[in-house]
């Protein structure tokens, strides 16, 4: 696949701040095998695909809008939803393992998503995360290398409310001082992402390497909700041709390529 430019012919624009998804954009929570861990639903005896469903799919207990903050907490709600009978060690064990995995995704960041993001800041392009978040998901959000990089970061279990809420991008527009028409989006396209960025008038980006890893038959439908495509966020910002300058509507363009 060209790594440039893939969904549209128009020139990429420079825009004044880039918003960005956090999981599977620019961090990679390692899965249970590479981690060293036993997959949760492993550890609690329940079916993979009914945790799935209710811890992330469904949050059907209101995890990443704030309702429950505590991981124990949010893993004892969903295990018990499958099985009542289940008890408290494995629940504490499956929360833990999570943690663990979550924690390494946070604190051992590629480099290249750094330097991505550094070249973005000494360009003056401000950035923002927007994350559909809970609170245990970014327990370990404070020892994080992306935290001193972007210039506001977007939780929603802070918010009470998520993507593809158009509230969620507005706040962090906001937050940067930039308009939607100003902005791009850049995202793996899951919560339907792209399409409350597009509503609002940002612009958008799919990425495609970190999700492509455990679900690229998911991709192709993505695809139609983005106005570029590329493997990541590094080729991202390579494209926006940051030391070649033009003015045109309203935005500082890159040289095509």
């Amino acid at each position: 696949m060209n790594q440039e430019i893939h969904r549209s012919k128009q020139i990429l624009p420079r825009p004044k701040a880039v918003l960005f998804d956090l999981f599977h954009t620019l961090v990679c929570v390692p899965p249970p095998t590479l981690a060293g861990e036993i997959p949760v639903s492993q550890i609690l005896g329940v079916p993979a695909e009914e945790w799935q469903r209710l811890y992330y799919d469904e949050d059907a207990f209101g995890r990443c809008l704030g309702k429950v903050c505590d991981g124990v907490e949010a893993m004892r709600l969903v295990a018990h939803a499958i099985d009542p009978g289940i008890d408290e060690e494995r629940i504490v064990a499956a929360a833990e393992s999570r943690r663990r995995r979550f924690e390494a995704g946070l604190v051992k960041v590629e480099s290249s998503m750094l330097v991505a993001l550094n070249r973005l800041r000494a360009a003056g392009i401000r950035t923002a995360i927007v994350s559909d978040a809970g609170a245990d998901d970014v327990e370990s959000w404070s020892r994080s290398p992306l935290r001193t990089l972007v210039d506001a970061t977007i939780f929603s279990y802070q918010m009470g409310y998520r993507k593809p809420d158009s509230r969620i991008y507005q706040r962090a527009l906001d937050a940067v001082g930039v308009s939607a028409a100003e902005a791009i989006f850049v995202g793996d396209g899951g919560s339907d992402e792209h399409n409350g960025a597009r509503a609002l008038g940002l612009g958008t980006v799919l990425v495609t390497r970190l999700f492509s890893l455990w679900w690229p038959e998911r991709i192709p439908a993505r695809r139609a909700h983005a106005d570029w495509e590329f493997e990541d966020v590094s080729a991202f910002v390579e494209a926006l041709g940051l030391a070649s300058e033009n003015k045109a509507d309203g935005f500082v363009t890159s040289d095509s390529r």
